[in-house]
């Protein structure tokens, strides 16, 4: 397979799936769910939804509104451990402490890790599987980004592969807060006291769909392990310019309602700011993770794979 045979989409809709009416937007990333309450799902459905989501990466569904019950219970689709998140607003004192308020005013611009390509919460061990992010409020412009990891890794050429199949990077939400200028002193205090460091494989093997994917961002990567900074930054550059392809990417204009499921491993998202002006970006968030699983690779298995 050369550097641009990419996973092809279906063109129309995908036959596949009889629960809902699915529609592939792009032919890499990304796929609209059609005649579907996420507030009414049964097991079958739920089934042929995370189905949809390992194919397309991220599923975009119009016109939900959920209620805050609703929405933690759509995550629970996806793993029964749902994110506490370290620093973030949150709505504990409703009664949903999984529920993460992104809440943006014009201000604070400067202030937001959102407006670059990202894995959510990589300094975990186990960082979070799949998002569910629904639309309160969102200004004419301020959109959201998604890029295939499987298709970014899929497109290097072969040299690269094999270097990127063979490093580990350290994965630190200190840094990311320092390096972003992101945060308080007491929400660095809390992250330094949480500990959110950890070393992950910059290709990884998807656990659901068995595709290797290029796991790097630009949110808590601190160094590759083995390298200067110098040469890391040059390294991290490569990765981060790939996943800049148009031909991986999607983006969502929302609407109030709408909701976005997304895969957190196989996927990285960029939150656009946008032309804020007088309002505020408001959405709401949870995510699914699980305590059995961890970015991981058996390097020998995927060089064989690749005759590398």
């Amino acid at each position: 397979m050369n550097a641009f045979e990419a996973p092809r989409a279906v063109e129309g809709v995908d036959e596949t799936f009889d629960a809902f009416e699915l529609a592939p937007l792009t032919p890499v990333i990304g796929a609209e769910v059609r005649n579907f309450r996420l507030a009414k799902v049964d097991e079958s459905a739920a089934g042929q939804l995370r189905q949809a989501l390992w194919r397309y990466g991220v599923l975009f569904l119009k016109d939900q509104h959920l209620s805050h019950a609703e929405l933690v219970q759509a995550g629970k689709l996806f793993g029964s451990e749902l994110e506490q998140h370290t620093f973030g607003k949150t709505l504990a004192d409703e009664g949903y402490p999984e529920v993460l308020v992104i809440e943006q005013f014009e201000s604070d611009r400067s202030k937001t890790t959102t407006d670059i390509w990202h894995h959510d919460v990589t300094g975990r061990k186990h960082p979070n599987l799949v998002s569910v992010l629904q639309a309160t409020e969102v200004p004419f412009g301020a959109d959201t980004m998604w890029a295939s990891a499987s298709a970014a890794f899929e497109w290097l050429p072969a040299p690269l592969k094999r270097l990127f199949l063979e490093l580990d990077i350290d994965h630190d939400a200190v840094y990311m807060a320092l390096r972003h200028d992101f945060g308080s002193k007491e929400v660095l205090d809390k992250l330094s006291q949480m500990d959110e460091s950890n070393s992950h494989p910059a290709v990884i093997r998807h656990p659901e769909t068995g595709q290797l994917c290029l796991f790097v961002g630009n949110g808590y990567v601190k160094r590759i392990q083995g390298f200067s900074a110098e040469q890391s930054e040059q390294l991290i550059k490569i990765a981060l310019d790939q996943v800049k392809i148009p031909e991986l990417q999607i983006r969502h204009s929302w609407q109030p309602g709408d909701v976005a499921i997304w895969d957190n491993l196989g996927t990285v998202h960029y939150g656009v700011a946008g032309d804020l002006r007088n309002r505020k970006r408001l959405l709401h968030r949870v995510a699914a993770w699980s305590p059995d699983v961890s970015p991981s690779l058996d390097r020998e298995q995927a060089l064989a794979e690749l005759g590398l």
